[in-house]
């Protein structure tokens, strides 16, 4: 579809990735996705093979009263390569179906939603360290220029003090502070005349008291950002209904997200600052 954004047409792509199995609270019907969806056929009669089971067998597991064995479970993990958390994952959901003691049932019910939780987290998908509130958390998150000057300055274009500021929009009197006391924390390191990165990318976990304030900054930068029609910066807001499937969806949608940017920018070649603001949340 087309939205119009900032007075010019940008065209959104919706990835229509199959669903991970951390979307699913029922595990017949996560293999129904990876077994007998239209998109890949031959799926079933493979996984039936890789198990040394009849393909009937795995068909009657999905569709009738009848469950996979935990040596089943876990080969079939193996077979679709899954990750170490979404194995464990699946092999969980398999033991909740069986269990027949409602006691072991609620403490696999409380595992399984612990396991959700932790892939749901920012922190854990992003594998990014998480800081004690202190003197340099309330400094560094108290403004966008923080942060802004910090990573700049692993592009060697903005390594200079003028072109620093230029890019930032600052009076250079004003950027040096920011930038002596990014290096007194050892964030960055001055080398003839140039302000050149060193280290220091942490994340601000979900409840710390200064993560609303860090969301503030930024999402204050990207409105400001916004008015600048010109400048290829792609900004979208859209308020909707959907069902309650479809939000979870979406929520998993942006966390993966999050964690395959943090994959590609962790390696890439620094050559331009970027900001990434993403919200899903409930009206």
């Amino acid at each position: 579809m087309f939205i119009v954004n900032n007075g010019r047409f940008s065209c959104i792509l919706v990835n229509m990735k199959s669903k991970t199995v951390f979307e699913f609270s029922s595990y017949k019907s996560f293999m129904a996705q990876m077994l007998s969806a239209k998109t890949r056929r031959g799926q079933l009669t493979r996984a039936a093979e890789a198990l040394n089971c009849q393909r009937s067998y795995l068909s009657r597991v999905i569709s009738e009263n009848l469950h996979l064995t935990p040596d089943h479970a876990f080969k079939l993990s193996r077979y679709w390569k899954l990750s170490h958390d979404h194995a464990h994952y699946f092999q969980t959901l398999v033991d909740f179906e069986r269990a027949g003691d409602p006691e072991y049932r609620t403490h696999l019910k409380t595992r399984l939603s612990e396991m959700k939780r932790k892939n749901e987290s920012v922190q854990e998908r992003a594998a990014r360290t998480g800081l004690s509130v202190d003197a340099l958390q309330v400094n560094y998150f108290s403004n966008w220029i923080w942060s802004a000057a910090h990573f700049l300055t692993s592009i060697p274009e903005f390594q200079s003090l003028g072109a620093l500021s230029q890019r930032l929009a600052l009076r250079p009197e004003i950027l040096l502070g920011y930038l002596k006391a990014l290096e007194a924390q050892g964030f960055i390191e001055s080398k003839n005349e140039k302000w050149i990165y060193k280290s220091g990318e942490f994340h601000a976990s979900k409840d710390s008291p200064l993560v609303i304030l860090h969301h503030q900054n930024w999402r204050n930068r990207a409105v400001q950002d916004a008015q600048d029609f010109e400048n290829g910066a792609v900004h979208f807001t859209a308020v909707q209904t959907v069902s309650h499937a479809d939000y979870e969806r979406l929520k998993e949608l942006l966390l993966q997200f999050i964690a395959e940017a943090s994959q590609i920018a962790g390696p890439s070649k620094p050559e331009e600052g970027i900001a990434i603001t993403c919200d899903l949340f409930k009206v």
